[in-house]
């Protein structure tokens, strides 16, 4: 838990004043410390404070939900918080980038025992989104704003409409 939450410190770019100064203005990094400390209470199997922490704590602050089973990598944040729902065993990479009115979680199905989205590392996902169901979403993906999500997509891509589509595929030579 501490090891992710120092590498969320580092990507929020905070020196000790402004981490005292982010208490009063209630940045969304503490959403982001409240997450991390849930889905640690989560793993240990400690009962119903997961879940009081994160949903009711973070409704009541922040306007937002994340379940505490959902699975984030370090470098997680939370650009705007209002209106982000992030459903249970989401896995998203390490960067992962939000911004508000996001739904991340499921759609109805399942496919290889997964009900949720796999999101890979450096996504980003813009205001309005919607990511959903059994799917996979490759590394270094930009997903626009308004967007509905309900396929795989393949790293380095960026993507956008309702329902989403590539727009822009950038290669990468190695």
């Amino acid at each position: 838990m501490m090891e992710n939450l120092a590498e969320d410190y580092k990507k929020y770019r905070f020196n000790f004043f402004r981490l005292i100064g982010s208490i009063f203005i209630l940045s969304t990094f503490w959403l982001v410390a409240l997450y991390r400390f849930s889905n640690w209470l989560f793993r240990k199997h400690v009962p119903y404070i997961p879940t009081i922490l994160v949903n009711n704590l973070g409704k009541i602050l922040y306007s937002c939900e994340i379940n505490p089973s959902a699975s984030i990598g370090p470098r997680f944040q939370i650009v705007h918080s209002v209106g982000i729902v992030i459903g249970p065993a989401i896995i998203a990479g390490h960067n992962f980038r939000i911004h508000q009115n996001v739904t991340i979680g499921m759609r109805g199905y399942s496919y290889d025992g997964r009900t949720t989205p796999k999101i890979g590392n450096d996504v980003t996902i813009y205001a309005g989104a919607a990511v959903l169901g059994p799917i996979s979403i490759g590394d270094n993906v930009i997903i626009g704003a308004n967007s509905v999500v309900i396929k795989d997509i393949p790293s380095n891509a960026v993507v956008a409409g309702n329902p989403a589509k590539i727009i822009k595929l950038n290669q990468i030579n190695y």
